[in-house]
């Protein structure tokens, strides 16, 4: 007895273990909302890494390279004007320095590069990407097994594929020179496009059960550009995150059953990550502030002041990073670096300015560009002083900026109804338009519109506004009770942003109209409220997964097929695959409009639903395979055969 104590004393005790257990399974409810949602958090980042290239595609991306890196340095600007051997677009000057925009896509990722710049000595990081990746492999697979009841044999499959997975890529290892900073500036958008898929399915599954909400949180992983937008360090994907949990968090402060107390924070919440958004971008975060605050405030169970003091006290603490930086970098609190002069390479002389303070690197505690912090003194307390001093003072240089945006959103409001070609051209139906195709990828042509990108969003059509509007003209129900808060935040929020976009759009390099990325996964939430919709997916789950697995098996080698064989140009295979996403989307709505009338028409729906999320994979897949090469694949198997499959298209012979 007494050696099976000895032989055994390093395992925990029992109670120990169910302790270290129960705080895991509490840490996964509060975090994920279960294990359903660490199934998707887990698949999420596992396509996410699988399709990883480390580098950037987009120029305006290496802005974001320099600005970290001055960051982890303690700076702000980049140095002075004139004397800097590199610029890049969204540049911009003030009293004399130069500085970036969108200060919280760099902000958010410095923790992940500190973590990086612990681990790059003692690992090699490439290697641990690969074992990441593989461990990834097996928690999904186990996940996903427990979730079907087939708990053995999705670990079986898990530990396959990830011993597979290490010995392939063991064979094509290959080291290369990690840049510590875009992998941070990548990370930290793919954990960021991860939390939204999370997010989605909370926000369904608390509204109608755990099956909806895997089925939109799949649906928003494998049928939107999420996964696509999740590796590039843009403020796409961070836009959409905030958005997502503001909605989910506002959803939670109208939950029946919430305590007083929790419904404030989560309502406080909501604003907090508009007001983190500001931080950025700002005119993004001021919308989805309006949007929040126009129906939140009428339809708010409780407006008293110890209710208003917590939600106000949260956002005021979430705009701290905003403020704080627009005061080191203008002076003005309120006014972010986008509205500054654009920065292409002038020289003090050039623009006026004069002398500057300070050591010239916009440093976080000097003087200078910060309104008068003082050099010497603790850098926090002095910010602060400047923060509340501009704020009181600097009312009226803020007016112009109020100005001009209430001028984009009535703008963009009327362009909606007087350029009808460029809704289409945005919302149906891309082409080639005649837009300027030089320095696009692919050879040109390649943007896609929305339904193109996602034409899962063609189940829209199912919306049951005729019957609604029947019932509030006929006074059966009140305007109240015919709108949710939760779907009207949405609707407010979409119609904000593509008002404040619309006189942008379309340009030249939108891709998957990256500008309203945002409205994706508020789209796929908003099929999933349609009540057919949820009929037909729940009854019909097999039909939808045959028709995704057709999509994707027969999809992708025609896509990857064309290029090789008929040798078809990278911009005509993505248009080629646009006018695919369209057919799909048209079957998708027609069999729905049918499913009112005649049951067979569920099922083809459902085929069609699993069909158009499969395709938006395929795009997924070929982008990352094929189209994309500027840098290498983070695993060293799929650099390998994606660099023979380009070897062949550049290698075959004509005719």
């Amino acid at each position: 007895m007494s050696g099976d104590s000895a032989r055994y004393s390093w395992l925990p005790a029992e109670a120990e273990r169910d302790r270290l257990a129960g705080l895991g399974a509490t840490l996964t409810r509060v975090l994920f909302g279960g294990r359903p949602g660490l199934a998707l958090f887990c698949g999420s980042l596992a396509l996410f890494v699988l399709t990883w290239r480390v580098g950037v595609f987009f120029n305006d991306i290496g802005l974001f390279v320099p600005m970290l890196e001055r960051m982890s340095e303690g700076h702000l600007s980049f140095g002075r004007m004139g004397e800097l051997d590199y610029g890049y677009p969204g540049m911009h000057y003030h009293d004399g320095l130069v500085y970036g925009r969108g200060y919280g896509v760099v902000g958010l990722a410095l923790p992940v590069l500190w973590g990086l710049e612990l681990l790059d000595p003692l690992v090699d990081l490439r290697w641990l990407v690969v074992v990441g990746w593989s461990g990834l492999a097996l928690a999904t697979c186990a996940l996903v097994g427990d979730q079907i009841g087939r708990r053995r044999r999705g670990l079986a499959v898990g530990a396959g594929l990830a011993a597979v997975a290490l010995i392939g890529n063991a064979w094509f290892h290959k080291p290369f020179q990690s840049d510590l900073i875009i992998m941070a500036l990548q990370l930290s958008t793919m954990f960021a496009g991860a939390a939204i898929v999370v997010a989605v399915y909370r926000l369904l599954a608390d509204r109608h059960g755990e099956t909806v909400g895997l089925l939109g949180g799949a649906t928003v992983l494998l049928g939107t550009p999420v996964a696509f937008w999740a590796t590039t360090p843009k403020r796409h994907t961070l836009t959409a995150m905030f958005v997502v949990l503001a909605l989910y968090a506002f959803a939670r402060s109208r939950r029946d059953g919430e305590s007083v107390r929790n419904a404030a924070r989560f309502r406080g919440g909501a604003y907090a990550c508009a007001g983190l958004l500001a931080w950025v971008h700002a005119p993004e975060g001021f919308t989805l502030f309006a949007a929040i605050a126009a129906v939140d405030i009428p339809t708010a169970r409780r407006n008293d002041a110890r209710t208003l003091a917590v939600v106000g006290g949260m956002f005021a603490l979430s705009l701290v990073p905003f403020l704080v930086t627009n005061a080191l970098i203008s002076g003005n609190p309120a006014l972010p670096p986008h509205f500054l002069d654009a920065y292409h390479g002038q020289s003090p002389a050039d623009v006026g300015v004069g002398g500057v303070n300070g050591d010239g690197g916009g440093g976080i505690g000097r003087g200078g560009s910060t309104g008068g912090v003082a050099s010497d003194g603790f850098w926090p307390v002095a910010v602060l002083w400047t923060v509340v001093g501009a704020v009181l003072g600097k009312f009226d240089a803020i007016s112009p900026l109020l100005q001009r945006a209430a001028s984009m959103y009535v703008n963009g409001f009327v362009t909606l109804f007087t350029d009808p070609d460029d809704i289409v051209e945005i919302g149906i139906r891309w082409g080639q338009n005649n837009h300027e195709t030089s320095n696009i990828f692919f050879d040109g042509g390649t943007n896609l519109s929305l339904v193109e990108s996602a034409p899962v969003i063609a189940a829209l059509i199912a919306l049951p506004l005729r019957r609604r509007i029947g019932e509030l003209r006929a006074g059966t129900v009140r305007l109240r009770d015919a709108v949710d808060p939760v779907d009207l935040v949405v609707v407010v929020f979409a119609g904000l942003l593509t008002c404040l976009y619309m006189n942008r759009l379309p340009v030249h390099a939108m891709v998957t109209v990256r500008y309203l990325h945002p409205l994706y996964p508020l789209a796929v939430y908003a099929l999933f409220r349609i009540p057919r919709v949820r009929s037909i997916l729940r009854t019909r789950t097999r039909t939808a997964v045959l028709g995704y697995e057709a999509a994707v098996l027969f999809g992708a080698p025609i896509a990857f097929g064309s290029l090789l064989v008929f040798e078809t140009a990278k911009g005509q295979v993505v248009q080629q695959f646009g006018v695919a996403s369209l057919v799909v989307a048209t079957v998708l709505a027609v069999a729905l409009l049918l499913s009112r009338r005649d049951d067979r028409a569920e099922t083809v729906a459902a085929g069609a639903f699993g069909a158009a999320v499969g395709l938006a994979t395929v795009y997924l897949l070929l982008t990352a395979f094929v189209l994309m090469h500027y840098g290498p694949s983070a695993l060293p198997a799929v650099d390998a055969l994606a660099g023979e499959f380009r070897w062949w298209t550049l290698t075959m012979p004509e005719g």
